[in-house]
């Protein structure tokens, strides 16, 4: 299965390049700061986030690397996620794609996962919204604890009034694969930010973001029980 998903991704790929023409981009540098996460209980934790997004003349793509470094605890976490238009419409419903995202990590101590996952997407017009997403996945995970298989769906959204921005996306993973083992139960992440851009305020061009992310994550990895309800200070700088 990991093959087909990454000779199909290969071949995605290959094709975007034929005809790739880039409309924006946004680029950014982001550092947390936090110490209820459930992966490094009652320590507190930084995280330095290097964030891309971009739409071009095949669809998009979007991709970040975390680096989490608290106590003897330290992880680096990334998402590498293009999309494919399929279809562009008038209405609600204003486009449908195909997605793709890699996932890994590493932790010290040798600990890492390496996911799969391959979807099918919708964009939507939300009266208020400046974006919105709907995506349904396949996800094939081959982690430290071993492998499985799951459906997960992915719902994105910003909204923006000024110098205000609330943005985020929750996943729901249908975690009811008999190769699970005792991961096995279904998890939900749901992680907004809530951030005012000051730069003007201080003079720059470029956006300066202060705020705060919260991360509400029940049964995280799937372990019944395993909840995190974590704030966060966040500052954003793009570049």
């Amino acid at each position: 299965m990991k093959k087909t998903i990454l000779t199909l991704a290969g071949a995605t790929l290959l094709s975007m390049s034929a005809q790739a023409e880039q409309f924006w981009a946004d680029n950014s540098v982001s550092v947390l700061y936090g110490s209820d996460y459930e992966f490094n209980k009652d320590v507190d934790t930084t995280t330095l986030t290097l964030e891309h997004v971009s739409g071009h003349s095949w669809g998009g793509l979007f991709y970040f690397v975390d680096r989490h470094n608290g106590g003897a605890f330290s992880e680096t976490y990334a998402e590498f996620s293009p999309t494919y238009s399929l279809v562009k419409m008038d209405g609600f419903v204003s486009g449908i794609n195909a997605a793709f995202t890699y996932e890994f990590t590493t932790v010290r101590g040798g600990q890492n996962l390496d996911n799969f996952l391959v979807g099918v997407g919708a964009d939507l017009k939300v009266p208020g919204l400046d974006f919105a997403s709907a995506t349904v996945f396949y996800a094939d995970n081959n982690e430290a604890f071993g492998n499985s298989t799951d459906y997960q769906l992915t719902l994105v959204g910003g909204y923006s009034n000024g110098n205000l921005a609330i943005d985020g996306f929750m996943d729901y993973a249908f975690n009811n694969s008999e190769d699970n083992g005792s991961f096995n139960v279904d998890s939900m992440n749901l992680t907004p930010q809530i951030t005012y851009n000051v730069g003007p305020m201080l003079g720059l061009k470029n956006k300066l973001k202060l705020g705060i992310e919260y991360s509400y994550w029940t049964n995280q990895f799937g372990v019944d029980g395993n909840d995190q309800n974590a704030v966060s200070l966040l500052l954003k700088a793009h570049l």
